[in-house]
């Protein structure tokens, strides 16, 4: 009786140990590069950290393209955090291969996915469930939309209010009125599409080529379908700005992977296409000279946009003492949703977000209408376990368009090729 007494004991204290060897290293947590956002999770960790001295974050932001490729590799070589945020357009490749945990909505808080999806929006948890299981947590909905510079538009003589874009011809022949050159250079681009990443062209030809009919993919996710008629004119869209009506210039823009709407609050642009966390970004100051339009389209009426979002994910390879752990900073992260529209301009996917106090006075500042406007015209990118090859398939079918003047069936037929060859691997 003796010895397994002190066996057991002996057992126990291991277990102590090593429990405690778990917690004693905290938390680890990494997301993608966005300042106010970034900004604003540094004060989530810091007041958690001062709540749970024992158990404190640590918390890394990388820019996003390159993060979604470190987190990528990170997760199949079982090296991530322990907690980390995804993008929607991921899931598929993270669910198919098991390297996230399922979410548990009672240590959440709920009583169970159901329960949960009462708290949430019509359909925002849907892009997060696989197989009737949820493997993440959203706190962001975002879409894109038309930003303008008034002063821009007043100095060329046009009405802001009356002359904004509708149409992607619209933005040519606006455009010619913004542009500025100083001899052969052009000095301030009248319009410009984000070049910086992958993800961001994604988005834009997404948006373009369903406008026009079409699909990156065919219905079945097994063939690449973005050589197609739709393909080829939203490509064409994509360069115009810089080949046929010459309001565009890339090598003007200072935009980074961190701060990719950057030339708009530097007066470098007087045209742009973002996310309404860029009105955090930005700041009040600046946002007092920037009008908020609809996303730009073939046909005004009927619309279509794309709609993404950014979501709390769990890794599998923690104990489940520590997963548990990982849900109540879940918790602590999404506990205010007024608090984070406030501090990151993102629309909040919660159930009650627009009867927040203070969202009548955000339709008037931040142009929340015309997001959640955009939001509700919207579908969400192609969902495909291959989709960072696709991505950057079509990244470069774009720069060759863009940059090389290459013919845009060409440079989409050799992306298509690129992008079979990823779907065929098994």
């Amino acid at each position: 009786m003796r010895r397994f007494l002190v066996v057991c004991s002996s057992f126990v204290l291991i277990a102590a140990l090593w429990a405690g060897s778990v917690f004693a290293q905290g938390i680890t947590w990494w997301e993608h590069s966005n300042p106010p956002h970034n900004n604003y999770s540094k004060e989530l960790v810091a007041d958690w950290n001062k709540k749970h001295p024992s158990m404190p974050v640590e918390y890394e932001f990388f820019a996003m393209t390159p993060y979604f490729k470190k987190l990528s590799a990170a997760l199949s070589t079982k090296s991530a955090a322990d907690m980390f945020t995804v993008i929607d357009t991921l899931l598929p490749s993270f669910t198919t291969k098991d390297v996230l945990a399922p979410i548990r909505p009672e240590w959440l808080g709920y009583k169970n996915l159901d329960d949960m999806k009462k708290a949430y929006l019509p359909g925002a948890l849907d892009g997060y469930i696989h197989e009737g299981k949820l493997y993440a947590v959203p706190m962001i909905a975002a879409t894109f939309s038309l930003y303008l510079n008034k002063k821009h538009f007043r100095e060329a003589g046009l009405d802001p209010d009356k002359d904004y874009p509708r149409t992607w011809e619209d933005i040519g022949r606006v455009g010619q009125k913004l542009v500025k050159m100083q001899g052969t250079t052009m000095t301030r681009e009248a319009f410009d599409f984000a070049m910086h990443s992958s993800a961001w062209t994604m988005w834009y030809l997404e948006g373009l080529t369903r406008q026009h009919g079409g699909g990156i993919l065919d219905r079945a996710g097994k063939k690449c379908t973005a050589n197609g008629e739709a393909g080829v004119k939203a490509m064409q869209v994509r360069s115009m700005y810089v080949h046929k009506y010459k309001i565009s210039d890339p090598t003007v823009s200072v935009a980074t992977n961190a701060l990719p709407a950057d030339d708009v609050p530097k007066g470098r642009v007087s045209m742009f296409i973002t996310h309404a966390g860029s009105v955090a970004q930005f700041g009040p100051k600046m946002m007092e000279d920037i009008k908020v339009v609809p996303f730009p389209q073939v046909n005004p009426r009927k619309p279509v946009s794309v709609v993404y979002g950014f979501a709390l994910a769990v890794n599998p390879q923690i104990p489940e003492a520590k997963q548990k752990l990982v849900h109540e900073l879940i918790r602590h992260v999404v506990k205010n949703p007024k608090e984070w529209y406030e501090k990151t301009s993102y629309p909040y996917p919660s159930a009650n977000f627009l009867e927040l106090p203070g969202m009548d006075e955000a339709r008037k500042t931040r142009h929340l209408d015309v997001f959640i406007g955009d939001i509700k015209t919207g579908t969400y990118v192609t969902r495909t376990p291959f989709y960072l090859e696709i991505s950057d398939a079509m990244h470069r079918a774009m720069e060759r368009v863009v940059l090389k003047n290459e013919d845009p069936k060409a440079s989409l037929d050799q992306a298509c090729k690129e992008i079979d060859a990823a779907l065929a691997k098994p």
